[in-house]
């Protein structure tokens, strides 16, 4: 009997908003639709992509695998630092698989590090080595092949900041990307010997972030114009490159369609140190947020940070009856925000509530849930020079978002699986990010580690 294998494929942000609404045009993913199993993903909270991923490739919870957000808080000190693979406590999917003698073929997912794994890699977004394939064979063998050293994963940080005024530029770089990921990717594919292959595709989650009040409806500004048609020719440009994943691969081959999460519209964004300074949980010096003198500090994302004693360098805040009580003060200040009539703050919780592990003392004290239309600050400041009680911002620089803003089941991903022997009854589905690394597993006849917080998704009768 041949071994089993499994392809997966990741387009990072995809929406099944817009796919249910395009699907007419779409017919791989049609495809999986009709013969297969199909729904939905629920990412955690929050529903960042380094945090998202790392959920997908570990099976568990941040509380476990130490991912909390995409800047996170250097202990013992009010710095922060970009999440990073070195960050992650935990084993990978391609570890384990790796561990149990199979072969594996990872391509640009973020967070994905070259290490401990039986196989070959072209590391993703955040990791030092990002676009770098490697072992040195597979990097000759791309420089030979495609004349290029390294395969840009995503699109450039002065491109992105151009995304306004030159968004095409932006656009024809997406497809380029695209383009050349794709080739490479099916080149390995078909050319080096695997028992599970991943490649991730980003542009989905580009084109939302700065296209959504053109590509949804129900964006309180959307605007149809030539920007919607470019956002629905690239997920037809994209349905073609997963028709040709599914034409390459062996017959007894699981393929499986993922994204980490999807998007919601965004038109303000609230600034919560504002409010934090009112209550006189926050102080401001030579017009910065006063991190040391401060009780309390939203870091941007919707992460909140208290000052304790024995934690901060400056610790004001004792553990015990005190942090417990100035947290329920926070919460209900912040969830009693209004801004012209509306709540900004869905929802604020602390991080014992939404996470479990050995790694929960790492997160944020809170976190602030936005309501759709409303994010936070991207970074902890304040707004200056203003009378005004309600601190906000209008147009914010992205009109699509899914962060740790927001509710991870309001920004579901998609989901689906076609291949032998599947059940289509069960379709649609609707699971947890950190199933899928579970249900890979046991497709292939390896033991789930019981520290896994996934449950496999039944995929037969």
């Amino acid at each position: 009997m041949t071994a089993k294998k499994v392809c997966v494929i990741g387009l990072d942000g995809a929406s099944p908003l817009l796919i249910s609404a395009w699907l007419d045009e779409l017919p791989t993913f049609r495809r999986f639709r009709d013969e297969g199993l199909w729904g939905s993903s629920i990412p955690p909270l929050p529903a960042q992509t380094p945090v998202a991923w790392t959920t997908f490739m570990t099976g568990k919870n941040p509380g476990k695998h130490g991912i909390f957000s995409f800047i996170q808080r250097t202990p013992g000190s009010y710095q922060r630092r970009i999440a990073a693979p070195s960050f992650i406590k935990s084993d990978t999917l391609w570890q384990i698989l790796s561990t149990h003698g199979k072969r594996v073929g990872v391509i640009n997912v973020p967070m994905s590090t070259y290490d401990r794994i039986n196989g070959f890699m072209i590391p993703g977004f955040l990791d030092r080595q990002e676009g770098i394939p490697q072992p040195q064979s597979i990097h000759e063998l791309i420089k030979r092949r495609f004349r290029v050293n390294t395969m840009p994963g995503d699109v450039e940080t002065d491109i992105l900041a151009q995304a306004r005024s030159n968004p095409d530029l932006l656009l024809d770089r997406i497809d380029e990307i695209t383009e050349l990921n794709a080739k490479i990717s099916l080149h390995l594919l078909e050319h080096k010997p695997w028992d599970f292959f991943m490649t991730v595709f980003m542009g989905t989650d580009r084109i939302g972030h700065f296209f959504w009040n053109h590509i949804d409806p129900a964006h309180p500004n959307f605007t149809h114009n030539e920007f919607t048609d470019r956002a629905k020719q690239y997920y037809r440009s994209v349905d073609k490159i997963l028709s040709e994943f599914l034409k390459r691969i062996p017959s007894n081959t699981l393929s499986i369609l993922v994204s980490d999460h999807g998007f919601c519209p965004v038109t303000r964004e609230v600034f919560l140190n504002n409010y934090l300074q009112q209550q006189e949980y926050l102080h401001v010096r030579d017009q910065k947020v006063d991190l040391a003198r401060s009780l309390a500090v939203a870091y941007g994302y919707g992460d909140i940070w208290l000052n304790v004693s024995g934690r901060e360098p400056n610790g004001m805040i004792k553990p015990g009856h005190e942090y417990q009580h100035l947290r329920e003060e926070i919460i209900k200040s912040l969830q009693n925000i209004q801004i012209n009539g509306e709540s900004p703050i869905q929802q604020v919780v602390k991080r014992e509530d939404v996470y479990w592990g050995p790694y929960v003392s790492e997160a944020a004290d809170l976190i602030a849930i936005h309501n759709q239309q409303w994010q936070s600050a991207r970074r902890p400041e304040i707004l200056l020079q203003t009378s005004q009680s309600e601190y906000f911002r209008t147009n914010p620089l992205w009109s699509g978002g899914h962060d740790g803003s927001h509710n991870p089941e309001e920004v579901p991903g998609i989901l689906g699986f076609l291949g032998p022997d599947l059940n289509k009854e069960r379709s649609p589905l609707k699971a947890q990010l950190w199933d899928v690394a579970p249900t890979i597993l046991q497709y292939l006849d390896i033991p789930i580690p019981q520290s896994m917080d996934g449950r496999p998704v039944t995929l037969d009768n």
